[in-house]
C-alpha cells in the first residue's frame, strides 16, 4: 500500500484562481455538519493524474478535481485542504473512516461495488479512452497498430480495453505504471500509440503539438466525488451536487474544462448517468 498521507497543501479560499468563480465567505457551514478540521473542507486525492490532480512545480496539488473541490468549499463557506492518500483507500472510503479527510476527489469511477462503501456525488466527468499518436503516424485506429506497440497504464480501463482488442488487431501491449511514462514513451519513440483516459490525452496533446488524439472509445466511465455513508456524508454530497449544478449552469464548469481538459472546447457540461 502506498503511503497513507504524504503531506497537506492548504488552498485559501481568498486566493483561488478559478475563472468565473467567486468565494462566498459569508456562507455558513450547514448545521450539524462535522468536518475533520473545523472551518476547512479536507479532500483526499491521489496524484499524479494530470490534468485531474497533480503536483505543480511549486509543490501544490492542482488540477480539474482540485478546482471543483474548491467550488464545494466555497459552497460550504470553508477553506480547502488537499490531502494525498492511497487511491484504493479513497475509493473504498477507508481514508474518510480513518479521519484523513471529509470527501474524496480523485478521478474515482462510479461503480456498483464502490457504492456499497461510499456515497457518490452526481457524475462530473465522462472518461473515454483516447488513442494518442504522433500526428504524422497515419494511425487512425487500433487496426492500424498491427505489429506495433501500444502503451497503456497498468490496472486501468484503458489497459483492459487494449488487452481485449489486442488479438484481433495484432499489436503488442506495453504497460507503464503512470500516465506520464506511457505518454513519454510515445514521444520517445518506444511506443507507437497510447490508450489512456481522454483528460490525460488532451492535456498531453495540448502541450505536444507533434501528437494528436486519433480516436476515442466509449467505455462508460463516469467520475464522481465520494463521501462517507450516513447523515454527515449525505450533507456533504448534497453540497457537492449543489456546487456542481451551479457550475454547470453558470458557465464555470465549461471554463474549468477549457482550463484543464481542452482549451478548444466550445461546450462542456456535467454528464448524465
Amino acid at each position: 500500500m502506498k503511503h497513507r498521507l504524504a503531506w497537506i497543501v492548504a488552498l485559501a479560499v481568498a486566493g483561488t484562481a478559478l475563472a468565473g468563480c467567486t468565494s462566498k465567505p459569508t456562507v455558513k457551514t450547514p448545521d450539524g455538519l462535522q468536518l475533520v478540521t473545523a472551518g476547512t473542507l479536507t479532500v483526499c486525492t491521489n496524484p499524479p493524474h494530470k490534468p485531474m490532480e497533480y503536483v505543480d512545480d511549486s509543490g501544490n496539488v492542482v488540477g480539474f478535481d482540485v478546482d471543483l473541490a474548491q467550488l464545494v468549499a466555497d459552497e460550504l463557506g470553508t477553506k480547502l485542504a488537499m490531502v494525498q492518500s492511497d487511491a484504493s483507500q479513497i475509493a473504498s472510503g477507508a481514508a474518510m473512516s480513518a479521519g484523513q479527510c471529509d470527501i474524496g476527489a480523485s478521478s474515482i469511477a462510479i461503480t456498483q461495488q464502490r457504492k456499497q462503501s461510499v456515497t457518490f456525488s452526481v457524475p462530473y466527468f465522462a472518461a473515454t479512452q483516447a488513442l494518442t499518436v504522433k500526428s504524422d503516424s497515419g494511425i487512425n485506429g487500433l487496426a492500424d497498430l498491427s505489429g506495433k506497440k501500444l502503451a497503456v497504464v497498468d490496472a486501468t480501463t484503458g489497459a483492459d480495453y487494449a488487452n481485449a482488442q489486442a488479438g484481433q488487431n495484432g499489436y503488442i501491449v506495453v504497460t507503464y505504471t503512470n500516465p506520464d511514462d506511457a505518454l513519454n514513451a510515445l514521444t520517445a519513440g518506444t511506443s507507437d500509440a497510447v490508450l489512456i483516459d481522454n483528460a490525460a490525452a488532451y492535456a498531453f496533446v495540448n502541450g505536444n503539438p507533434s501528437t494528436a488524439v486519433a480516436t476515442e472509445f466509449q467505455t462508460g466511465e463516469l467520475y464522481g466525488m465520494v463521501a462517507p455513508q450516513g447523515a454527515n456524508g449525505q450533507v456533504l454530497i448534497d453540497n457537492i451536487n449543489q456546487a456542481l449544478g451551479t457550475a454547470n449552469t453558470d458557465g464555470t464548469y465549461l471554463k474549468l474544462y477549457q482550463k484543464w481538459i481542452d482549451p478548444k472546447a466550445t461546450s462542456a457540461s456535467l454528464p448524465t448517468g
